[in-house]
């Protein structure tokens, strides 16, 4: 007996080293595998439906006898699928380890019984009470040290390990129980979320771990933020605070510093979204696709670092206090959003759609107008012709009380009667049952469209370093980009946002503004690119750091010297009330926030001058020939973007690409056969169309706030 007793202590801890390598090898094996069960996300929608259209219901939030007749009503309309629970953890699991899932029982059951399909959502951006009041660490704290507390939203700690526990049952519990259920055609996962800086004890922690895992020693990361620099050198990674600016009033941090803080608030959010995800692969049918819904094309959080949603969707609201066109168009919104948010998300996989469109009035803008007639319907159309494959509306039914009592819905206060957004929607439904009976398989990629096929290069390292040090207060990137993408629209070019992995080669234009942070490695591809025949466009900024941030140890700029024909002397600003002048084509432009002043090399032809300041008739803008295709350089931004409009659409000329002159705020895009016109402008304009076209939907001329779909 002691001798088996012996054996047995000498056998028990080599089995349970042996059940645990297992167990790892195992659980390896299912991370490693789960990616690959992710499927082309194109083959979850079918090319002849074209775009189907839904509606967000609460059936938590209304009477319980009144869900058959709401579902019934969305039916009706001709919605093809609502949307349930993203806000409902307290009533899935109304205290901690108890859950309810009858009342989603029924309400899933009443939408099968309308024929309506089901967006199923995780219901983690907003805690229930009891889990706050139990670890009020899960809660995010922000820059002064405030801890956010229960009753509003998007309140928590996502580098939290306890919340990231409560998120994973409550996950594995929805996934289990509608994993298999047919009349769920995907799940949302979260809503909205932001990548807000969290300042918790959480984040500080998940910090220093992200560091150690990307510099590996405390040398390599004093090397990188410069700690000789005031002597902010650290000894070992848990000394490391998280850079808050709130807290400094003489000087800025450390902008390296700032950039690493900003890629992992960005990373932390992704991986939050990311373990959602694999949860819900393991149980879920293959058939049940996987997203998330950033809002427009986001500032905080890089959306393709989600990588593992099978696509990703995003939240459009274009009308929010502001009149980017003046007149009426303050009614309609601006026009650089849905255009932007549909060739960014669709470009990340090849699918994308509108989880949520504005309906109508809302309540959180600045200044909350009503819509001008037509808008509504105008932006429906818009996300077709920018290639959704859904468009979703939050929400069905006007709240009666709360936050957003003033957010208008598809019917309104009495629960039946059509908003003027809801009839827009439903107009819009027609349109698309004309659509589809009008669908050819067999509509081929126009010619003259993929001759002026646009790459824009976009990275949210650029963005949140560029924003970290504006060097003028002047200076906006999203207003830099916008003026980019308005000037590529107004050819009519289809443009997609690529990234520095994405092959070049398929792009004959790349447009790659202010692209400050580069390496050696893209430098080379833009050159390989440009001698193979294809066109590039650089704007001020352009090469002026590495990717940590610092300023190469050369003149400035050195990088791209050989690439674009030209040395960089210096660059400028301006004060508020001084504005610089430009020279193009015998044409005079104003400038304020910044300019690159250039001094071309042999061969480099000057495109824009400088008019005044000490550096009168020094070059602005220069081109230049190599290998087969051109490299442009745009270095000074205009006061209205008219200059860069001017020039990019040169570049496309010179190359002898016919494009079209569209004025601002009209935008036309082909999608599967069918062209798609709109007008954020107050006038009307004329589409110029070939005599055989046929009209769809809409007129021409084509007047504000109106689509036009052709084919």
């Amino acid at each position: 007996m002691n001798h088996h007793n012996s054996l047995l202590s000498r056998l028990l801890p080599l089995c349970l080293l042996v059940f645990s390598l297992q167990l790892n090898r195992l659980y390896a094996q299912e991370k490693t595998a789960t990616p690959l069960q992710k499927k082309d996300p194109k083959t979850f929608f079918s090319k002849p439906d074209l775009m189907q259209i839904g509606v967000y219901y609460y059936p938590e939030q209304w009477p319980r006898e009144q869900w058959e007749r709401d579902l019934k009503n969305i039916k009706k309309l001709g919605f093809e699928f609502t949307h349930f629970a993203e806000f409902a953890w307290t009533f899935l699991e109304p205290e901690q380890g108890k859950y309810d899932f009858k009342w989603l029982d029924d309400a899933l059951a009443l939408a099968e019984k309308e024929g309506l399909k089901v967006i199923l959502c995780t219901p983690t951006p907003t805690p229930p009470a009891w889990m706050g009041e139990k670890y009020p660490e899960i809660y995010l704290v922000d820059a002064n040290g405030r801890r956010r507390e229960h009753g509003n939203r998007a309140n928590i700690a996502v580098t939290n390990e306890k919340y990231n526990q409560f998120t994973a049952q409550i996950v594995t519990q929805l996934a289990k129980r509608y994993g298999k259920n047919k009349n769920v055609m995907g799940w949302q996962i979260d809503n909205e979320p932001l990548g807000t800086a969290d300042f918790s004890p959480s984040a500080r922690k998940a910090f220093q771990v992200w560091l150690k895992t990307k510099y590996q020693t405390i040398e390599k990361l004093n090397t990188a933020w410069v700690g000789s620099f005031w002597s902010t050198r650290y000894s070992n990674f848990e000394q490391i605070l998280l850079p808050n600016a709130e807290i400094y009033f003489e000087d800025k941090l450390s902008p390296h510093a700032v950039l690493d803080f900003k890629r992992f608030t960005s990373d932390a959010q992704a991986n939050f979204l990311n373990k959602q995800a694999e949860i819900l692969r393991t149980h879920i049918d293959p058939k049940q696709w996987i997203t998330t819904n950033f809002t427009n094309v986001i500032y905080d959080a890089d959306p393709r670092s989600a990588n593992q949603m099978d696509f990703i969707t995003y939240t459009m609201y274009p009308v929010s206090g502001q009149n980017h066109l003046g007149g009426d168009n303050f009614r309609m919104g601006s026009p650089n959003k849905i255009f932007e948010a549909n060739d960014y998300y669709r470009s990340i996989n090849g699918v994308t759609g509108v989880m949520e469109l504005q309906p109508g009035q809302v309540n959180w803008a600045s200044v909350n107008p009503q819509l001008l007639p037509g808008t509504v319907h105008m932006w429906i159309s818009q996300a077709f012709g920018g290639g959704c494959s859904f468009t979703c509306t939050y929400r069905y039914r006007h709240p009666l009380g709360s936050s957003e009592m003033y957010h208008e819905g598809i019917v309104g206060t009495d629960g039946v009667t059509l908003s003027t957004g809801g009839k827009e929607f439903v107009e819009a439904i027609q349109d698309m049952k004309k659509l589809r009976q009008e669908y050819q398989p067999t509509a081929t990629y126009p010619e003259n469209l993929a001759q002026r096929k646009t790459g824009f290069l976009w990275s949210h390292d650029n963005l949140w370093d560029l924003e970290n040090q504006k060097q003028t207060k002047y200076w906006n990137t999203w207003k830099h980009r916008n003026t980019y993408t308005s000037a590529i629209k107004s050819t009519a070019a289809p443009m997609d946002f690529i990234t520095e992995e994405t092959n070049f080669e398929d792009y004959p234009f790349i447009v790659a503004p202010a692209y400050q942070l580069i390496d050696s490695k893209l430098v080379a591809k833009w050159t390989n690119y440009v001698q193979n025949g294809g066109h590039l466009i650089l704007s001020c900024r352009t090469g002026q750091k590495d990717k940590e941030g610092h300023f190469f140890e050369a003149n400035w700029s050195a990088p791209i010297v050989p690439l674009i024909g030209a040395d960089l002397d210096f660059f400028d600003v301006l004060v508020t009330d001084v504005e610089g002048t430009v020279k193009a084509a015998n044409t005079l432009f104003k400038w304020n926030t910044w300019a690159d002043v250039l001094s071309p090399k042999k061969g480099t032809e000057i495109l824009a001058t400088y008019e005044d300041q000490f550096y009168k008739g020094k070059a602005a803008a220069i081109t230049r020939k190599l290998g087969k295709g051109t490299v442009t350089y745009i270095g000074v931004e205009s006061t209205d973007g008219s200059l860069e409009k001017q020039l990019v659409r040169e570049v496309y000329s010179r190359a002898n690409v016919a494009i079209e002159n569209l004025p601002k705020g009209v935008l036309v895009e082909w999608r599967d056969g069918f062209y798609v016109a709109v007008n954020y402008s107050n006038e009307p304009v004329t589409i110029a169309m070939p005599k055989a076209s046929k009209i769809l939907v809409g007129q021409n001329p084509l007047q504000p706030a109106q689509a036009l779909i052709w084919k």
